[in-house]
């Protein structure tokens, strides 16, 4: 067992080396779904823009066709007015004339602010479809980066898998089920250092007789994890 127990220190530090590798190769992808998650946001606040822009220009034609339809009944008026019959009718078309040329100029206000609304929304949505343009090409750029680092880390991925598989031939038989069910419960985590005579995966104190088994060379497992523990003596 002396053999195994040596094997142990060796065998963690290419586990480790493995899991940091793979984790650099998953890292990209994720950061490449999470700049798309937040282009697909921007786009999604883009189109509700354009939504908005769509109503506001509804709005403004709305009052722009009420503001000619008043216009031509005021001009009407005004024809009427010169053929009033008496001077009560004259005054009855003057203020109906009045009336509707002060509601006139309160819905040309209206519709300035309505302009005003569309221009603003205009700007907000050059503003967002900028933005667009500005995330698209970070996602460009760390699509590159990934698939230039990808073959040179997934070649140091396997030269490890390879160095580990190696190990673990060494491994005596009786093992190999319960380090197969570690590795997978745990990854790198498989394995655990005792370090000033702790678990250094969860600190749990090793008993005096545990310490003797490990510096005999015998195999022990973490009463408190159940990791594969060892003593680095290098």
């Amino acid at each position: 067992m002396d053999k195994t127990t040596s094997l142990l220190p060796e065998m963690h530090q290419v586990h480790q080396k493995l899991e940091t590798v793979r984790g650099k190769l998953e890292r990209g992808p994720r950061q490449i779904a999470a700049q798309e998650r937040v282009l697909k946001q921007k786009e999604e606040e883009r189109d509700a823009l354009k939504e908005k822009l769509t109503e506001l220009r509804k709005a403004a034609d709305g009052k722009t066709l009420q503001l000619k339809s008043n216009e031509a009944k005021i001009q009407d008026l005004k024809g009427k007015l010169n053929a009033a019959a008496s001077n009560k009718e004259y005054e009855i078309i003057s203020s109906q004339i009045e009336a509707d040329e002060m509601a006139n100029s309160v819905l040309e206000d209206e519709i300035l602010e309505a302009l005003d609304k569309v221009d603003q929304s205009q700007q907000d949505i050059a503003a967002a479809e900028e933005a667009i343009q500005e995330q698209q090409a970070k996602i460009k750029a760390t699509e590159q980066q990934v698939n230039e680092t990808k073959e040179g880390l997934e070649e140091e991925a396997s030269t490890y898998e390879a160095e580990l598989a190696e190990l673990e031939k060494e491994l005596p038989g009786t093992m190999m089920d319960q380090y197969r069910r570690l590795v997978e419960a745990h990854g790198a985590g498989c394995l655990t250092e005792v370090e000033n005579d702790a678990c250094t995966s969860c600190y749990a104190i090793i008993s005096p007789q545990e310490k003797v088994q490990l510096n005999m060379g015998k195999v022990m497992l973490c009463r408190s994890c159940g990791r594969i523990m060892y003593q680095n003596k290098s």
